[in-house]
């Protein structure tokens, strides 16, 4: 069920937000995003699992995980919301690379602590990128475009140094490749099946490394993929729903409209009414 959808009115947009402990919101969006926390303490709940965030402390949130953010009483916190597509970065060379810690759950944990350089230095581009709108600084939208590729090539480089410390959270190298590819071609008609033999797994392998790895199933991940893509196809372009949903990969509007209404609990016309309102 959603509770609270953020919306955005393109591929990215940094967001200081407050609230207090009278504010228990569920989050789930088709976006990325990236929470990082300036002032008191601002507890995340991830389905089960809890985190106390801290003034400097990172937190990485998946696509369409439910998450909840609370403050203590009498404590509002504030923090900076990096919110942005995966079509964001799309064109940059490797652009995709940067968005695989999004997509995984083994060796990866939402928090990155504040007493790392990592943490710091994304709270400080963060930081800029919303100063850069808040002073209506020249060409503000470059300047917090190149904040998110800084902030995307330090959660990359801490995700990396964090699994390089136990080889065995380490998916199997087929499997990283298989969602590289995903990434990459998910507007194109995939054979799942043909993919785990062209990385050398059997099926039940590739189907349970996968799983894994990502938390989902192949055609589960391919389908978020793709309702992502429309969903900002929606919100930017005035394509008709038949040439968008073709353009994200879907093989006909119906098997669309049933996706996108099961992912986002609207139809597609619906999404598109209220991202422009």
């Amino acid at each position: 069920m959603y509770v609270e959808h953020l919306q955005l009115q393109r591929s990215f947009a940094f967001c200081r937000v407050w609230g207090s402990d009278e504010e228990h919101d569920l989050h789930i969006h088709d976006c990325l995003e990236i929470g990082v926390v300036l002032k008191n303490e601002l507890k995340y709940q991830f389905n089960d699992h809890t985190y106390i965030g801290r003034p400097g402390d990172v937190f990485l949130c998946r696509p369409f995980e439910p998450h909840w953010s609370f403050s203590k009483p009498d404590q509002p916190f504030e923090c900076i919301l990096v919110l942005f597509t995966p079509s964001s970065v799309h064109k940059i060379p490797d652009g995709n690379q940067l968005i695989k810690p999004f997509y995984t759950t083994k060796g990866v944990q939402p928090l990155i602590p504040a007493n790392t350089n990592f943490a710091k230095t994304i709270s400080k581009a963060a930081t800029l990128a919303v100063e850069a709108q808040e002073q209506g600084k020249e060409a503000w939208v470059t300047h917090q475009f190149m904040h998110l590729i800084d902030i995307l090539l330090q959660v990359n480089q801490y995700v990396k140094e964090s699994q390089s410390t136990d080889v065995h959270k380490l998916p199997p190298s087929g499997i990283v490749e298989a969602v590289g590819y995903m990434l990459d071609h998910y507007h194109l008609p995939l054979d799942i099946e043909k993919l785990s033999s062209q990385v050398g797994l059997g099926r039940t392998m590739f189907f349970k490394e996968f799983r894994q790895l990502t938390g989902l199933t192949p055609n589960e991940f391919l389908n978020r993929l793709r309702i992502q893509s429309a969903s900002d196809l929606l919100r930017t372009t005035n394509k008709s729903m038949i040439d968008l949903a073709f353009a994200s990969g879907f093989q006909s509007l119906s098997a669309f409209n049933k996706q996108f209404k099961r992912y986002t609990g609207q139809a597609p016309r619906e999404y598109r009414k209220k991202s422009n309102t």
